[in-house]
């Protein structure tokens, strides 16, 4: 497994890509399979499609499935940036705390909210599952300015 100081220069890296607006990601931080939890509720059962249909896996899985979750936080929140707080380790485990900024596209109103993500690590040091909570009102929110135009 990868060492607590490389897996916090990686998640550096991840949001200093985000804060770039570029897609990029740390080479084999993510593994094609790997899910993306929001609020309890995996990433492809929120599509309103089957979780187990292979477009939507392909969709919300992995590298894809963080891109396609990143473009749709970046259109509700133009400006979004993201700032790292404190990184603690477990087992396996990474939890890193996040503010989340920026104003939300139709309504300029201001986002200014902590996520807390809990990345849980496969052997190979890939992060396996990379579980997110948000405040729901505000992934609410999120949610409505997306699908603004």
């Amino acid at each position: 497994m990868a060492s607590l100081q490389s897996l916090t220069a990686d998640v550096d890296r991840v949001i200093a890509y985000f804060n770039a607006r570029t897609l990029d990601l740390p080479d084999g931080f993510f593994a094609r399979k790997t899910q993306f939890v929001i609020n309890g509720a995996p990433f492809e059962t929120l599509l309103g499609q089957s979780p187990n249909d292979p477009l939507i896996l392909m969709l919300a899985r992995g590298p894809a499935g963080f891109r396609f979750t990143i473009k749709a936080l970046q259109h509700a929140i133009p400006d979004a940036k993201v700032e790292r707080g404190e990184i603690t380790s477990g087992p396996q485990s990474l939890a890193v705390q996040l503010w989340l900024s920026g104003a939300l596209r139709g309504t300029a109103e201001t986002v200014n909210t902590v996520v807390a993500v809990t990345l849980r690590l496969a052997a190979a040091g890939h992060v396996e599952i990379a579980e997110a909570t948000v405040e729901p009102a505000v992934l609410d929110k999120i949610r409505h300015a997306r699908l603004l135009a």
